[in-house]
């Protein structure tokens, strides 16, 4: 099976903050640290980004179980601040290859709705992760405005 015959994988959120909140939350590293990539047993211990168009990025989680680490790295293509970031991404340890991200950060009346696309990877392979990733970020940044 080729990239083409791959399905991409969806998710999206609503969030009741602005799109400038949402946006932030993915070029920031304060805020990343607290929901990106992170797992119930892992925890992020360096983070790099150049939120640019070619920018690079590396987010570096550690697996608390058996102190494994894996690296989430890639370029951002576009990013249009608060509506738009496309990036690549590599997560060697779980897929293959480079995939590529992209996010729409749209205006509702009462926040923003966030639709994420992912293509090159099997979506059995990321899209549950992404849906529980960007619940995880609701709570997060919900906590956050306590």
């Amino acid at each position: 099976m080729n990239d083409i015959d791959l399905e991409p994988v969806l998710a999206s959120c609503h969030y009741d903050l602005s799109p400038e909140t949402i946006f932030d939350a993915w070029v920031k590293p304060d805020i990343i640290r607290k929901w990106l990539f992170v797992g119930p047993s892992s925890r992020i211990v360096n983070i790099e980004v150049n939120p640019i168009r070619e920018g690079y990025f590396s987010i570096l989680e550690c697996d608390r179980t058996n102190g494994e680490y894996i690296d989430h790295y890639g370029k951002y293509k576009e990013i249009e601040r608060p509506y738009q970031i496309v990036f690549t991404l590599y997560v060697p340890k779980h897929f293959a290859g480079e995939s590529t991200v992209t996010i729409h950060i749209f205006p509702t009346l009462n926040g923003c709705e966030l639709k994420l696309t992912q293509v090159g990877v099997p979506k059995e392979v990321t899209e549950k992760n992404w849906i529980e990733m960007l619940h995880h970020l609701k709570t997060t940044l919900e906590e956050q405005e306590q």
